[in-house]
């Protein structure tokens, strides 16, 4: 995906916010949501307090299974999610028809608390060829068995490619197409 000079530019941005907002609250994660929402409450759908809260409850129900099926997921949400405590517990991470795109699955595979995924759902996500490169090169997977990817920008042989990688040893069941 090429992005131009104002995406750019934006992208800088949110970096340098999200980094600001992070040490002037101390990590203090009530601070930074409602930093955050307040950044952000013009051009987002749902505040990340409420992002936060939902990913928490699901969590409480079943700390291995996590459903966010359809949320229209921001990048900022994807980067929280792959910082959030609990998530290293998730044995199973749904994350259908979100659109996430190359940038959200990298903003997600950015996290060391994948290690203990078993399955992963990511249809639907705009996830192309850059995506799956990145996907290719993650060494967090490891307990990987199943990976569903159909519904994206991508084509049959990235399950070639993948599996070729040695990278997801226990990946019985994946689809592409």
């Amino acid at each position: 995906m090429n992005m131009n000079a104002d995406e750019i530019n934006q992208d800088a941005l949110n970096k340098e916010m999200l980094l600001k907002i992070f040490y002037s609250s101390n990590g203090n994660i009530d601070a930074i949501n409602a930093a955050i929402d307040a950044k952000l409450s013009r051009t987002r759908t749902h505040s990340l307090t409420l992002f936060e809260k939902f990913v928490r409850a699901r969590l409480t129900l079943n700390p291995k299974v996590l459903r966010l099926v359809d949320f229209r997921m921001t990048m900022i949400e994807a980067v929280y999610l792959s910082q959030y405590s609990g998530l290293e517990n998730v044995e199973e991470l749904d994350l259908r028809k979100n659109q996430l795109g190359d940038e959200g699955l990298e903003a997600l595979l950015i996290s060391d608390k994948l290690g203990n995924l078993r399955k992963l759902d990511l249809r639907n996500n705009q996830i192309t060829r850059k995506g799956m490169e990145i996907l290719a090169m993650t060494e967090k997977l490891k307990k990987l068995e199943r990976l569903d990817l159909r519904s994206n920008k991508i084509g049959r042989a990235w399950e070639t490619k993948l599996k070729s990688t040695g990278k997801f040893p226990n990946l019985s069941s994946l689809k592409t197409v």
